[in-house]
């Protein structure tokens, strides 16, 4: 039963949340204390941006002793081995219409048993989306939620106490290696406030509960609902970010993520009180982005402090230094790399290409390293440099993925540079533009 102990789950967490942290170089945790009971049946409603590390950020951030059950979309349990490792994992299917109208009457049975859980006060996660949304927004939240807990109330007169946790994750740059994540456990909605209306029409207490999960939501997340100027927005964090969290929220652990928000809610406020102001202001950006890209620079680029030639200068000279590992490490993970670039051509959709990622890492480096490492001892028939190759070839394979991000920044940072002293006007000038 999935509200007891699995020992699947336990095992996989550890190398689980090894892969994830590795993955990132920065993963803040906002409210689990204070927002999240240990002793009350509890649901998690995060957005969904980015496929498998959305739930794994769950169980990454989980402490506790009890194992989060999940509901997901039951095409990806096909497989009667990948069946079995997801209930594992504690995953259990939820039908769409896409998957067959015969197929919807089974999810009477899941919410069945996740009602079961939910008694057993145990901690259950549902995408209130019900799919992946890659872009910086939050998609109409359905009513799988309060269709599951409302009903699981009302069978004990509203006694289990459950509620449900909204939760908000946000990726600095959901496509890059060693970016920042931000996940924030929101003020838990009291499930039994619905009692009353319940009691009176389930309908109406079920759309209520809906309606509320989506404002708290919309209050939490970076959310870009203007798509017309979706890509000026994004440009405005990227330019402004950093500036603002240091200016207006250095003294928080998840400063950019509230620079995002106060950026998002901010242009908003121009669109809908001063359109003239705002058109004005998106035309800056657009100029901006014209001459950034007419000198090779793109948003990203740390344009307000470039870093001066004598930092530059040094990170080149650790590059030098270091290249003969960097390059071990490539050699050491050639077929990782290869793997890994298989199966992001088999997904047409971008958004499952880190989750592609994190599965190379978390599977192949482990496969590779220990086949590797047999073959070198079965040659060389000396077990303690086979042991020593063991160890060292996952960490000279990440040192060289670190590597060729530290190379790419300080490349990027060498244009700037150079764009700031060749071109100090404009230079200027873009800063005047981009300036929130």
């Amino acid at each position: 039963m999935l509200y007891r102990y699995d020992f699947r789950y336990t095992l996989a967490k550890i190398p689980v949340n090894t892969a994830l942290r590795l993955n990132f170089r920065k993963l803040v945790f906002i409210g689990k204390k204070e927002n999240v009971s240990k002793k009350r049946a509890v649901i998690f409603a995060p957005n969904h941006r980015n496929a498998l590390i959305d739930a794994l950020m769950l169980v990454f951030s989980s402490y506790h002793l009890k194992q989060i059950v999940f509901l997901a979309r039951a095409d990806i349990f096909k497989k009667s081995f990948v069946a079995w490792l997801l209930r594992g994992l504690r995953i259990m299917p939820v039908f769409r219409i896409r998957d067959g109208k015969d197929n919807l009457d089974k999810n009477n049975e899941i919410f069945d048993n996740a009602a079961r859980i939910l008694r057993k006060n145990n901690p259950l996660a549902l995408f209130p989306e019900a799919r992946h949304n890659p872009k910086q927004s939050l998609l109409p939240i359905q009513k799988a939620v309060p269709r599951i807990v409302l009903p699981t109330e009302a069978s004990v007169d509203f006694q289990l106490r459950s509620q449900i946790v909204p939760v908000s994750i946000y990726y600095r740059d959901i496509f890059g290696f060693l970016s920042d994540a931000y996940v924030t456990f929101g003020t838990p909605i009291e499930v039994s406030d619905y009692k009353d209306i319940y009691n009176e029409n389930p309908t109406l207490a079920i759309n209520q509960l809906r309606q509320d999960l989506e404002t708290r939501l919309k209050s939490m997340v970076v959310n870009i609902w203007n798509d017309e100027f979706y890509d000026e927005y994004l440009h405005a964090i990227d330019w402004n970010g950093d500036r603002i969290a240091q200016e207006k929220f250095s003294g928080r652990k998840d400063g950019f993520l509230q620079a995002a928000l106060h950026i998002v809610r901010r242009l908003d406020e121009m669109y809908e009180s001063n359109r003239a102001f705002f058109d004005e202001k998106i035309a800056a950006f657009r100029e901006a982005l014209i001459i950034l890209r007419k000198h090779g620079l793109n948003t990203k680029d740390r344009l307000r402090e470039p870093f001066p030639a004598w930092n530059i200068f040094t990170c080149l000279i650790g590059l030098i230094l270091s290249s003969p590992i960097a390059l071990l490490g490539f050699l050491n993970g050639i077929f990782p790399i290869l793997i890994n670039k298989k199966l992001s051509g088999l997904f047409k959709d971008r958004q499952f290409i880190p989750s592609a990622r994190y599965a190379s890492g978390l599977f192949f480096i482990p496969i590779f390293d220990l086949i590797q490492s047999l073959i070198l001892g079965a040659v060389t028939k000396n077990w303690l440099l086979t042991l020593g190759y063991f160890i060292l070839m996952p960490a000279t394979f990440y040192f060289a993925l670190y590597w060729r991000k530290w190379w790419k920044t300080t490349r990027r940072d060498h244009k700037v540079q150079l764009f700031k002293k060749q071109h100090p006007n404009t230079w200027r000038r873009v800063l005047e533009l981009i300036r929130l």
